[in-house]
């Protein structure tokens, strides 16, 4: 019986953990690059990851438009963050460009073409 429930346990964690999370991050990729105005015909590559150290997904992708950029799109079921209240299902972006090796911070200006967007 013990055997049982542990076991349920671990498969209940493994759903969680894989299938659920990517689908919950691929939906909400999908809604802040449409909020951002991107078509995704656009999209070079795109690359889905485990977020083991913070938690969640990481969404790697270039843009046919913007190839000296990568973006990072991190997606959290929630925000346990010091001093943050509890926020759901989020999606954070950084910018790195690719050629000079910095992650951009704003003011954008023109450093590349898809900024992140507040939520």
């Amino acid at each position: 019986m013990i055997l049982l429930v542990v076991g349920i346990i671990i498969f209940g964690t493994a759903i969680y953990q894989y299938p659920l999370q990517k689908a919950l991050a691929q939906r909400s990729f999908e809604n802040y690059i449409s909020k951002q105005g991107i078509a995704s015909e656009n999209i070079n590559s795109k690359r889905f990851f485990k977020d083991w150290k913070q938690g969640g997904y990481l969404v790697v992708v270039t843009f046919n438009d913007d190839i000296n950029n990568k973006y990072y799109y991190h997606y959290d079921v929630w925000t346990h963050k010091k001093y943050d209240s509890l926020k759901f299902n989020r999606m954070t972006l950084t910018i790195i460009d690719e050629k000079n090796s910095v992650t951009l911070d704003p003011p954008y200006d023109g450093k590349c073409k898809y900024p992140p967007i507040d939520e």
